[in-house]
């Protein structure tokens, strides 16, 4: 991993969100890119309360460094992080877009505050639409949920399979993120079709994925009628940090089904989750 994307809407949601992007950049040694799209006809009060404070133009064009990112940058003892600041003026969607299919800055991974709406659906920076934002933007999507607190550890990570072949890669390329972190995933199967035993299936899977550099890791299937509730259980017994999911494109169903997955745990969790993209 090399460069990890942090948008920003510059209000306190976003502040306790770069908590994680900054040791998640620490822990992979990744460049961290802090960014902002500036539209001056349509921006929210919060962001507003910083505009005053400042000479918008003259950060727009000098990328000076935002002061209260670097004090947490301080207080995290993460000089090493390399931050760059980026601001754009228009409107955040079309720029963020257009930001990560620049080859200027290859993206790896975007890392975003959410926050819960009463209607039960999830806005990002409450200007842009729930989360079709992830899928327009085709990479991993951590989504830091308003409430979650972070202590500087993540000791224990989920992801969720269904035992498929295109969850694989997507393994793998969790297993080098656990083991940035030192933390233990658990890969974790919620059988919600009650059929034949699961173990032939769950075996074959576990086999053919490469574990010999990263041993710390436990293969658990679960019989369950609720998969949310089911999994909001397995993470408070198990003390989880992190929630990753396959959020599919190949047909309808598993598009609604994991994108409606998504948004209930978001809306139910106090855990970051890691939304996966697959075609």
């Amino acid at each position: 991993m090399k460069k990890i994307l942090f948008p920003t809407n510059f209000t306190e949601l976003s502040f306790n969100a770069f908590t994680y992007a900054l040791e998640y950049a620490k822990k992979s040694k990744a460049k961290l890119i802090v960014y902002h799209a500036y539209n001056p006809l349509t921006s929210k009060v919060e962001a507003q309360k910083f505009y005053d404070k400042i000479d918008i133009e003259n950060f727009i064009n000098k990328k000076d460094k935002f002061q209260p990112f670097e004090n947490i940058k301080l207080a995290q003892q993460a000089k090493e992080v390399e931050i760059k600041y980026v601001v754009n003026e228009g409107d955040f969607l079309e720029n963020i877009k257009k930001y990560i299919a620049k080859r200027e800055d290859k993206i790896d991974l975007v890392i975003m505050g959410t926050q819960s709406m009463q209607n039960g659906l999830f806005e990002i920076f409450m200007e842009t639409k729930t989360l079709s934002i992830l899928e327009d933007i085709n990479k991993p999507v951590l989504a830091i949920p308003e409430k979650a607190i972070f202590d500087g550890l993540m000791n224990n990570i989920v992801f969720l399979v269904d035992y498929r072949e295109d969850e694989k890669k997507a393994l793998e390329d969790i297993l080098v993120q656990a083991k940035f972190f030192k933390a233990k995933l658990h890969v974790l199967h919620i059988d919600l079709a009650h059929g034949e035993s699961i173990t032939p299936l769950m075996e074959n899977f576990k086999n053919s994925i490469e574990l010999s550099h990263y041993d710390n890791v436990e293969f658990v299937s679960i019989d369950s009628i609720d998969i949310k509730e089911t999994l909001q259980s397995y993470c408070l017994n198990n003390k989880i940090d992190m929630v990753c999911l396959i959020n599919h494109r190949r047909n309808f169903y598993q598009r609604f089904f994991s994108y409606s997955l998504t948004q209930e745990l978001l809306s139910h969790f106090s855990i970051p989750i890691m939304a996966i993209y697959v075609d």
